[in-house]
């Protein structure tokens, strides 16, 4: 799934990248700290709060699928992974403690080949 496969236009769906992803909006929602119902209705699906949670993760997924191999294991790894960098916390944690930033940099730095 391309980033293009997982939008209606400017606007992530909720419905086609839990597709791509093989789950639930409702685990998407979980994942990223979002409520159910916010990855459900058309207004707050498109609300800037929602669709910024939706980019990171969809932006962390692509980075890291070329190392893990595709999508659903990128999404396993996101749930999963302990960062010895961040604490032993998972990309989801970070992500929902609003690190966003330093994991896509600890992300960059580790596929360029640096120490991660």
């Amino acid at each position: 799934m391309s980033h293009a496969e997982s939008t209606d236009g400017p606007v992530i769906s909720p419905d086609k990248l839990a597709r791509a992803l093989r789950t639930t909006k409702k685990e998407i929602g979980d994942t990223i700290g979002v409520p159910h119902g916010s990855l459900s209705r058309r207004a707050r699906i498109e609300a800037p709060s929602t669709q910024t949670s939706l980019r990171h993760l969809v932006e962390i997924l692509h980075a890291i699928r070329p190392v893990v191999g595709n999508l659903v294991m990128a999404f396993a790894w996101f749930r999963s992974e302990a960062i010895v960098g961040f604490g032993g916390r998972t990309p989801e944690q970070i992500v929902k403690d609003r690190e966003f930033d330093a994991l896509r940099a600890h992300i960059r730095g580790h596929l360029a080949g640096g120490y991660a």
